[in-house]
């Protein structure tokens, strides 16, 4: 995905064929240069990836569930192990695509613990290389450098690239498809527009949330230079690519659960509550591109503003495009952000990438981005000390822990914090994995689903841990004990109901 041959950072010399600027390169000196372009993309891209991956292995490695969805996801990974599909046998909230690539990432890690985190930790990477493809075709190389780290390090990005989160690889995909499109107006071949396709195909096929960016992506194919076919034959492949994704599990449960679950999701906060938790977000996790990005916006001011003189960047007449679209795709995800019903901070991640863009178009001098960087990175650093310096658990969860992994070998365990089930080496039933409060609400989960599963010979325990999921069923305890389970109790709000004989030899 090297920068194509009409990227800001990679023609100088047909800008001075274009301009009659001298001296003119010969053809062979040209292609010298694009090679030399090339070298360093690819060195870059190295260092980047090499930098995103060494600074998310603590996550993979945490001993702890991170985020509720980290258990869910793992104990998803773990059921496919087993034989069960996705939503046939797994509950799949996420677009027909995440699942599936959830087990291939697990299957790269060899099928550890730790391995279903594989995916995340490659969107980490993927992101911060696409970012920096992005950057490259709007502005140089050194800014393109500048919103690469902006991205890699936010807060937002890490708490969806290091726990298991179908935002993190949604973001990567959508991202990539924006880096193509780039590559597209710079090299109009058909093949370029389907990579676009395929790359906005697979990041809807994860998450709706792609979407803002998959529409920018499409407007800078189609605007570029005008090609209708090379349009139209990268949005059937994208539509194709959702298609051949969904139909392996039918079309209808896809739908169900990954569409209509989440439209009748209970609205939690207000629109106005809504874009006031997207803000706060920004402020809490990304504290380094909000200030890159006030301070881009102060130096386009004072540039403007005739108070300092700095040269053009990003390529001369494709500055202003550039703001349009990034400002454009900026919108659109907070317009969609504000407009779903069920907001949660993972989701702000979706913003970071354009935000970051356009905090790098136009930087400050580096010596002020410096001295705020000597300022600001340790507070980032201490905002987002749970992923990057993750403890294990402690107190009642290290003591249900232990007791999980006294169970033999492929007992199931029942709980509404999967992730400790997964900490202990075992999972729920497939249908079980994701216990979030949203299905207690609509009525997916109930007491008589509990204890029907329960039921099953291979299930040894039903885990209680919060009042706002399994805690809500006032009659579970006394249900479950009619069908042999007896409670264990670990604090007052945590109860393992235990079927006598599941303890390991």
């Amino acid at each position: 995905m090297a920068p194509g041959s009409g990227s800001s950072s990679a023609t100088p010399a047909a800008a001075d064929r274009s301009t009659g600027g001298a001296p003119l390169l010969t053809p062979a000196q040209e292609r010298a240069l694009v090679a030399v372009e090339h070298r360093r993309w690819r060195v870059d891209a190295l260092v980047l990836g090499v930098a995103a991956l060494l600074l998310r292995l603590p996550m993979y490695f945490a001993p702890r569930s991170l985020v509720f969805d980290d258990g869910v996801f793992a104990s998803s990974a773990f059921a496919m192990r087993a034989g069960e599909l996705p939503f046939r046998d797994v509950f799949s909230s996420q677009g027909p695509l995440f699942l599936p690539l959830v087990y291939l990432g697990d299957l790269v890690g060899l099928r550890t613990l730790d391995a279903p985190r594989v995916l995340s930790v490659a969107a980490g990477v993927l992101v911060t290389i696409a970012t920096y493809s992005c950057a490259r075709h709007l502005t140089t190389r050194a800014n393109a450098l500048f919103a690469a780290a902006l991205v890699t390090t936010s807060g937002s990005i890490l708490w969806v690239t290091g726990p298991i989160n179908a935002d993190g690889a949604s973001l990567a995909l959508s991202v990539l498809a924006v880096a193509f499109a780039l590559r597209y107006r710079a090299d109009p071949r058909l093949a370029n527009a389907l990579l676009v396709g395929l790359a906005a195909g697979a990041a809807v096929s994860i998450k709706a949330l792609a979407v803002p960016a998959v529409l920018v992506a499409g407007v800078v194919v189609l605007a570029s230079h005008k090609k209708v076919v090379h349009a139209a034959s990268a949005a059937l492949l994208g539509l194709a690519v959702y298609v051949l994704a969904a139909v392996p599990w039918g079309i209808e449960r896809v739908w169900e659960q990954s569409f209509r679950y989440h439209d009748q999701a209970v609205r939690q906060d207000s629109a106005a509550g809504s874009l006031g938790k997207v803000l706060s977000t920004l402020w809490d996790r990304d504290l380094l591109v909000v200030v890159a990005l006030v301070m881009a916006v102060a130096t386009w001011a004072l540039v403007r503003g005739g108070l300092v003189s700095r040269a053009p960047i990003g390529g001369g007449r494709r500055f202003v495009p550039a703001i349009v679209a990034l400002v454009l795709w900026s919108t659109l995800v907070i317009a969609l952000l504000v407009w779903e019903p069920a907001l949660w901070r993972a989701h702000v991640a979706h913003v970071v990438v354009p935000l970051a863009l356009l905090a790098a178009l136009r930087p400050p001098p580096w010596r002020v981005l410096a001295i705020a960087g000597l300022l600001l990175v340790p507070i980032a650093a201490i905002q987002q000390h749970d992923l990057l310096w993750p403890h294990g658990y402690e107190g009642e969860q290290a003591a249900v822990v232990t007791r999980l992994e006294s169970l033999g070998d492929g007992a199931l365990v029942i709980s509404d914090d999967p992730g400790l089930v997964w900490r202990a080496g075992h999972r729920p039933p497939g249908a079980l994995a994701d216990a979030s409060f949203q299905r207690i609400d609509n009525g997916d989960i109930t007491v008589d689903r509990l204890v029907r599963a329960a039921s099953r010979r291979d299930v040894c325990g039903v885990l209680v841990t919060s009042p706002d999921h399994f805690g809500r069923f006032t009659t579970l305890g006394e249900r479950l004990g009619a069908v042999g389970y007896l409670p264990e109790r670990f604090g007052p709000r945590i109860t393992l109901y235990g079927r006598p004989g599941c303890e390991s030899a």
